[in-house]
């Protein structure tokens, strides 16, 4: 399974605004952000029946990052993906991607990325960390884009990042043998970074 994870401002421009503490504001630094989950969001793809992409989301992510774009190799991003907000628009479905063929969410109740490195690419970031869901862990790089920055009820921030891997490599090879369900997946995360909250 190909996983494809894009980090941008957002995939869709929505008015409600992320309501923020001022005391959470005085505890970051100048460079450290926090994910604003309203204003981000998770879509992924998988091939069906070797026919064509099947689209869902993931309706809840959380997270942070530190980043000093002078010196990105300070810098860190850890974030969580709840397994339990996969919306496939099919309640049944959602829960065998909760179950045991799947994300087994009764014993892995998250998907986290924790970096380990990030380095320049040119005008891009790279960004190396180890990636977990359905009790396995491994390591991935991602290609990371600035998307923009503005001011929305405080400064904003949104980044671009793209990695690819095989659900197999995460113990999910429920569908690959009779290519029922592909191996790669598409995973798309629109970030956009606050302040505080």
């Amino acid at each position: 399974m190909k996983i494809l994870f894009l980090l941008p401002v957002a995939l869709i421009a929505a008015a409600s605004p992320f309501h923020r503490s001022t005391k959470v504001e005085q505890q970051l630094g100048e460079h450290d952000w926090v994910v604003d989950p309203v204003h981000s969001s998770v879509v992924f793809q998988v091939k069906h029946a070797n026919a064509s992409w099947f689209f869902g989301t993931f309706d809840k992510i959380e997270g942070a990052v530190t980043l000093d774009e002078a010196a990105p190799e300070k810098g860190s991003v850890t974030l969580t993906i709840p397994v339990d907000s996969v919306d496939t628009n099919d309640q049944k479905r959602d829960g065998h991607l909760k179950g045991p063929d799947f994300f087994n969410s009764a014993e892995n109740p998250d998907i986290t990325f924790t970096s380990t490195k990030i380095g320049k690419k040119g005008d891009k970031l790279a960004v190396t960390g180890d990636l977990s869901m359905a009790g396995h862990t491994k390591s991935i790089t991602m290609t990371v884009d600035k998307v923009g920055e503005g001011e929305f009820y405080g400064a904003r921030k949104g980044y671009l990042a793209m990695f690819t891997i095989k659900r197999s490599d995460f113990g999910m090879t429920y569908g690959v043998d009779k290519n029922v369900l592909g191996d790669e997946v598409s995973l798309h995360v629109g970030l956009e970074l606050v302040k505080g909250k």
